[in-house]
């Protein structure tokens, strides 16, 4: 293929690509930044930009960094999300595709520029917002007396003794001293009745429910 008509090829697979990245930016304005760079013809490498407000940059610029790493094929074709700065300093989510002809040669490179700064308050507003506080002495998951305390205590104790595989077996006293420890840490001791419900359930005397309550 002579050099003219080699030249055109590129053209025709840089303008889809720029006809992608234009349907693209338009989805995502005034957002994302999206930049075709001709790595074939230094003298004006950008030939389309769009939402060019993010960094500033014009057709006929010069291409960044990444892009001379991307002619001299120093990095992979395909780099997502990378953490980027604009030249306000304002955060920027990136990616960069390298574009390449039928003969795998590099002709281009396709870059996706996401601008954050938008996002930072809503992001923070929101890590405030869902941010809670542990305070000990709580259980880790409050009983809204739904049920009564012996179905509660039933409840949690079928749901140790299932996740355990203990079913139809005789608890042992470890079983019994794990499962004591086990209603302590769900809140459910102190509550009106508990010693004389779970003594029962464990076929246990209060004493010795006591003693165990000391042990765990």
């Amino acid at each position: 293929m002579s050099k003219q008509k080699k030249k055109s090829a590129n053209a025709i697979i840089l303008e889809h690509y720029i006809r992608a990245g234009e349907i693209i930016s338009e989805m995502f304005s005034p957002y994302l930044e999206v930049i075709v760079h001709d790595l074939k013809t230094p003298e004006h490498f950008i030939v389309a930009i769009f939402n060019n407000h993010i960094t500033g940059r014009n057709i006929g610029d010069g291409t960044s960094d990444i892009g001379y790493k991307k002619l001299a094929d120093e990095l992979p074709d395909k780099i997502v999300n990378y953490r980027n700065e604009s030249p306000s300093g304002a955060e920027l989510k990136s990616s960069s595709l390298t574009i390449r002809n039928e003969d795998n040669e590099i002709i281009g490179s396709m870059a996706f520029n996401f601008d954050l700064s938008s996002f930072t308050n809503v992001r923070e507003f929101l890590e405030i917002f869902v941010n809670t506080v542990t305070i000990d002495n709580l259980p880790k998951r409050e009983h809204f007396f739904i049920w009564s305390v012996e179905e509660e205590i039933s409840q949690s104790l079928n749901k140790y003794i299932t996740t355990r595989n203990l079913q139809g077996k005789v608890l042992s006293k470890k079983d019994k001293l794990d499962v004591v420890s086990y209603m302590k840490k769900e809140g459910h001791i102190n509550k009106k009745g508990a010693i004389s419900i779970l003594s029962r359930m464990l076929a246990i005397t209060r004493p010795t429910l006591y003693k165990y309550i000391k042990e765990t």
